[in-house]
């Protein structure tokens, strides 16, 4: 019969493994057929300007994937006022536009076990116009090509588009950088090793048993 510790121990080396295979993603790269569905999906999109993509840059971003995780380097100089299409009254400042869409945005990375890595908005304090720094971490271009072909995320871009006056994005790989992955990968190793050396310990008792 097993020991409620062997219980407890399979338990969170399961949710542990789980937790790891979830950030880590499928690594397996986007086929022809994803790449179209996707971009169907997203021009398809009806709102304005929730379709305002580069369609063309988007593809060949998609057909290149490599199945792996990378980096969304993110500078946004802010609308004094948000410029909503709509015309709409009191639309607020181009940062709180900005906000409205990041509520939206982290929703949406969390679902894809994606996550902002840093932000900042000291950016003009460096002798810039840039209002904010973003950097944003995925699991891989499926991710985001999840996020662009969702109904949230074409809602809510009316929000970004009204808030930024320009914007500018690097698209790098930095697999040096430590990721959430990593969490769960080094809470396995702790959890086996402190699991080994409490039954070896048990082992050493009289009448000890497994």
């Amino acid at each position: 019969m097993f020991k409620l510790s062997n219980l407890l121990f399979v338990s969170c080396f399961t949710f542990l493994l789980v937790l790891l295979l979830l950030f880590r993603g499928s690594q397996q790269p986007l086929s022809a057929a994803e790449v179209e569905a996707y971009l169907g999906k997203i021009e398809q999109q009806s709102q304005v300007p929730g379709g305002r993509h580069d369609l063309k840059a988007l593809r060949h971003f998609l057909e290149n994937d490599d199945g792996l995780p990378f980096y969304t380097v993110n500078l946004y100089k802010f609308n004094e006022q948000a410029q909503y299409l709509d015309g709409r009254e009191n639309p607020g400042t181009g940062r709180q536009a900005y906000d409205r869409f990041s509520a939206v945005m982290v929703k949406l990375l969390a679902q894809q076990f994606s996550q902002p890595i840093f932000g900042s908005d000291w950016m003009a304090d460096n002798g810039n116009d840039w209002h904010r720094l973003v950097i944003v971490g995925y699991r891989s271009r499926r991710d985001i090509a999840e996020i662009f072909a969702s109904d949230a995320f074409a809602d809510a871009a009316s929000h970004k588009w009204a808030s930024i006056e320009k914007n500018e994005r690097l698209l790098v790989q930095g697999l040096h950088i430590p990721a959430l992955k990593f969490i769960p990968a080094t809470l396995l190793l702790l959890l086996t090793f402190a699991f080994i050396c409490l039954k070896l310990r048990a082992a050493k008792k009289p009448g000890a048993s497994f």
